[in-house]
């Protein structure tokens, strides 16, 4: 358990699923607002990767994901998406923000795992 993901989520049924399917294999801190995820990534080094919801109360997804990739500080830091929009618009935009990947909701458990382990894998190095 040595990588620690930030999840930022608003809905508490899904980040309690997160953090119950991903705390056996990795270090997690939740948080329900982009605010919150800003001052987590700022006064933590440790964070290996950002679970990220796009459509949030206050700061947006989209918005925690252009400050992150202009600052470089977290210019390595993998940004994985989780969204319930099937919007491709929406997709685009986010990949063309800095999301590594974007898993649309509601996901296969094995799959987001493979992609976190793969993003974590990548930028561990």
């Amino acid at each position: 358990m040595d990588h620690h993901i930030l999840i930022v989520e608003d809905d508490p049924l899904m980040v309690a699923f997160l953090d119950e399917f991903l705390s056996g294999n990795f270090q997690t801190t939740k948080v329900t607002s982009g605010e919150e995820a800003l001052e987590i990534l700022r006064s933590e080094t440790d964070v290996a990767l950002v679970i990220l919801d796009l459509f949030m109360p206050g700061m947006s997804g989209f918005e925690l994901l252009e400050i992150v990739r202009a600052d470089a500080g977290f210019d390595r830091l993998p940004v994985l998406v989780l969204s319930g929009s099937e919007k491709s618009e929406d997709r685009v935009r986010a990949l063309e923000a800095g999301a590594d990947d974007f898993v649309i909701k509601p996901f296969n458990p094995q799959e987001l795992a493979a992609r976190v382990k793969n993003l974590i894998r990548r930028t561990a190095g």
